[in-house]
């Protein structure tokens, strides 16, 4: 079951549990380096976050991270990402959380659609 969580952005993110089946994925330190495969923690129609799986050296606030892979309950979505915030830094464990910028229009709609079928899923607020 997806919930709502208060944060001060904009777009409330959704929390993604297992059964979302939710993984953010690309190379690092560009698109054709190590391949990653991270679990995602949460999501909005502007915003993602994920658990670092592993160390990722250089991986500052104000990066870009090129050419990632959102994949959420066999939907994938193309988009790069700009990193917000390392909490508390670049090694395994950390929490990143950067905003989405959709590579073309169907990964807009894609993401749209994706986060309006979460939403629906969201019990009501109180």
């Amino acid at each position: 079951m997806t919930v709502r969580t208060a944060c001060r952005r904009r777009h409330p993110r959704i929390q993604m549990t297992p059964g979302d089946e939710a993984r953010v994925e690309f190379g690092w330190p560009g698109p054709t380096g190590h391949p990653c495969s991270m679990e995602m923690k949460d999501i909005s129609s502007g915003g993602v976050s994920f658990r670092l799986a592993h160390d990722l050296p250089g991986l500052e606030v104000g990066d870009s991270i090129r050419r990632v892979t959102l994949k959420v309950r066999g939907r994938e979505i193309r988009c790069d990402l700009l990193v917000m915030h390392l909490t508390p830094d670049h090694t395994k464990g950390s929490v990143c959380g950067a905003f989405i910028y959709p590579r073309d229009d169907e990964d807009i709609l894609a993401l749209q659609d994706l986060v309006a079928e979460l939403e629906a899923e969201l019990p009501p607020e109180d």
